[in-house]
């Protein structure tokens, strides 16, 4: 036992170089940079967990304790970004130890072992979920949860007994896919094993005790899920995200899209069959090398059964393919016939999963441990072409695996700018306002930032907007930021900046400007009732129904007399618009479909906020019925650009 020991700790070391080499970037600044390829983009999942890690521990019915707990503990002692990536990469060697023992204990050799951790550990399964989702990154549980399986069914002793209750709760209260995946494929894995073993080693005894430990494990873990979820219709997710969630059964044999030779290819297979929402989920490739020596040691099996390690090749399989069943979509029609799967009954009994591509794992794992006998058996032969035929496909795994380590990072914070920002300190007045609604996306922005960056939200929803320097100025607000792949980056970039505004910091992702412009007088605070902002090379405007208003504010301290000059156009047709002050009629204005300035007042204010509303007279008209363009809003009018004169500092 010390001697396995000793080895898996080599291996455990062995992978631990490997993942810092991999992590060379992300090691430089671990509070800044987080691990693995953006394949999905910025999704919110890394940056929420960070957040969960940052907040006072407290347990829910979503709570993962064995992860989240240990997430926690890292990021208390460096930062929540830091403990992020921790956690993370240290599921790199440990995956590599836990596989190594499981190997070791199906009997391959030392070397054959080693190279089914590697290849387990750092498979492209496991780099995709290290990018974004955590908790399915702690994949070490799976193997020694099989590994304790087995091992209790060789010899239920008391402490193999506790060591598989142990790996059980691990495995579950780590992720629970990793728990739900390990339930569905015990079955197989207990009657694959028990019946492979020799006859005469086979018992009934310990198969009964390994078996009514599952079972109370399982009732403890029902009383448990019972407890929390009272209503699984509330946690449920729809059938329908199923299909995208699933893995093709051909997903297994696509290159993983972070690969730098073969990721093009991949991506233009997923683009081919439209795979988008699941393109992660589906990174669940075993490498054609892999695929190859496990071949090899079916072949093998198949004409020598009874050979070690071979004789464990059943098992493998079995595993392997209940996974990868249970893996697919819950259906499949073919012509006239429908083929129900094994996720349709799961998802009956268990709708708060959808992910089932994530059995992957477990497939993943088999096919390591038979690509290990298939080394074992082509090193074992001893001829020059075995060694050769060895060498090769191992090789091609290992290309087929390989993603440079400057591909596996990215920075916390969207863009170049947002890191500029971060780094002015003193020198840039906050909050800077990012020209991005606030949304599950981008609300990590503003902790993440000190909250030296805000977001969209409140009175400011367009950053395109008519005098927005001036409404940005009289928000507190002293720069602006605009990323270059939004509606507002690409008006930026193509017009020169406005009035009140100026290029602060050019990147190849986002623009700063500094506001220049003062508080204005008077400013329109927020718009209501109009539909959003529609932009060609002339022009920007907002459509608006049959009753549209403004909240203009009056920043003077005594009353004032100001003039509106505002761009309209009408639809289709002449309409009338009658203006509005605090509810008093104040204009009604004639409006061409043509649009040009059309002038509203002198208008007296007091200090402080007043109601502005446009009503058009006539009633809109559904922009389909005049126009034929599919268009299913009435419309009546639209607003372009506006400002406000000022007459008298006294009415």
């Amino acid at each position: 036992m010390r001697g396995r020991a000793a080895e898996a700790a080599g291996v455990l070391a062995l992978a631990a170089i490997v993942t810092v080499v991999m992590a060379a970037f992300v090691l430089r600044a671990p509070s800044e940079r987080v691990f693995g390829a953006e394949t999905m983009g910025r999704h919110h999942d890394p940056f929420t967990v960070m957040a969960q890690f940052g907040r006072p521990l407290t347990f829910n019915a979503y709570s993962q304790p064995v992860t989240d707990i240990t997430g926690k503990l890292l990021a208390h002692l460096s930062s929540p970004v830091a403990g992020y990536n921790w956690l993370v990469l240290l599921t790199f060697p440990l995956s590599a130890a836990a596989a190594y023992l499981l190997g070791r204990h199906l009997a391959l050799s030392r070397a054959a072992a080693a190279l089914a951790a590697m290849a387990y550990a750092f498979s492209p399964f496991h780099l995709a979920q290290a990018a974004y989702h955590p908790h399915v990154a702690q994949t070490q549980w799976v193997p020694l949860y099989l590994l304790a399986l087995w091992r209790c069914l060789d010899a239920a002793s008391p402490a193999a007994v506790a060591l598989l209750a142990a790996a059980t709760m691990a495995v579950t209260l780590s992720n629970f896919y990793a728990g739900l995946i390990v339930a569905v494929v015990t079955p197989a894995a207990v009657a694959a094993y028990w019946m492979t073993s020799p006859a005469d080693s086979r018992s009934t005894r310990r198969l009964a005790i390994t078996a009514g430990t599952l079972l109370i494990i399982a009732a403890c873990g029902v009383a448990y899920a019972s407890t929390v979820i009272v209503d699984r219709s509330a946690v449920a997710f729809p059938r329908a995200e199923l299909f995208s969630y699933s893995a093709k059964w051909w997903s297994y044999l696509v290159p993983p899209v972070s690969n730098p030779l073969l990721g093009d290819t991949a991506q233009r297979v997923w683009a081919a069959f439209d795979v988008r929402d699941g393109l992660l989920e589906n990174q669940v490739s075993l490498g054609w090398g892999v695929v190859a020596l496990g071949l090899i040691a079916i072949a093998v099996w198949v004409r020598h059964p009874r050979a070690s390690p071979g004789a464990r090749v059943p098992v493998l399989v079995v595993v392997a393919m209940t996974a990868l069943l249970c893996s697919l979509s819950p259906e499949r029609t073919v012509g006239a016939f429908t083929f129900v799967r094994p996720s349709a009954l799961m998802y009956y009994i268990a709708p708060m999963f959808r992910s089932y591509a994530r059995f992957g794992v477990v497939v993943q794992l088999m096919a390591a441990l038979l690509a290990g006998i298939g080394v074992d058996y082509l090193r074992r032969k001893g001829s020059w072409r075995a060694r050769i035929a060895g060498f090769v496909l191992v090789a091609l795994a290992a290309v087929e695996y390989t993603v440079p380590p400057s591909a596996l990072w990215r920075d916390v914070l969207p863009t170049t700018a947002h890191r500029w920002v971060v780094r002015q300190d003193h020198r840039v007045p906050v909050p800077v306002l990012d020209c991005t609604p606030l949304n599950l996306e981008s609300e990590s922005v503003q902790w993440l930032t000190g909250h030296r960056v805000a977001l969209l939200g409140g009175t400011i929803t367009d950053c395109s907007e008519p005098n927005f320097p001036g409404k940005a100025a009289a928000n507190g607000h002293t720069h602006v930021l605009v990323r270059r792949d939004t509606a507002d980056g690409q008006w930026f970039a193509e017009h020169p900046a406005p009035d009140g505004l100026r290029l602060a910091a050019s990147f190849d992702d986002a623009l700063v400007f500094a506001i220049t412009a003062g508080t204005p007088p008077v400013y329109t605070a927020a718009m209501r009732g109009f539909y959003p902002r529609e932009r060609n090379p002339d022009w920007t405007w907002r459509w608006a129904g049959g009753y549209a208003a403004w909240t203009i504010v009056s920043t003077s301290v005594e009353p004032i007399v100001a003039t509106l000059g505002v761009e309209l156009s009408a639809f289709h047709r002449a309409r009338r618009v009658e203006a509005r002050l605090d509810g008093r009629p104040v204009q009604t204005l004639v409006v061409d479909p043509p649009r040009r300035i059309y002038r509203i007042g002198p208008l007296t204010m007091s200090p402080g906020d007043h109601d502005l509303v446009f009503y058009s007279v006539d009633p809109p008209t559904v922009a389909s019925h005049a126009i034929a363009n599919g268009d299913t809003r009435p419309l009546s009018f639209a607003v372009g650009a506006w400002s406000w004169t000022v007459g008298a500092d006294r009415p």
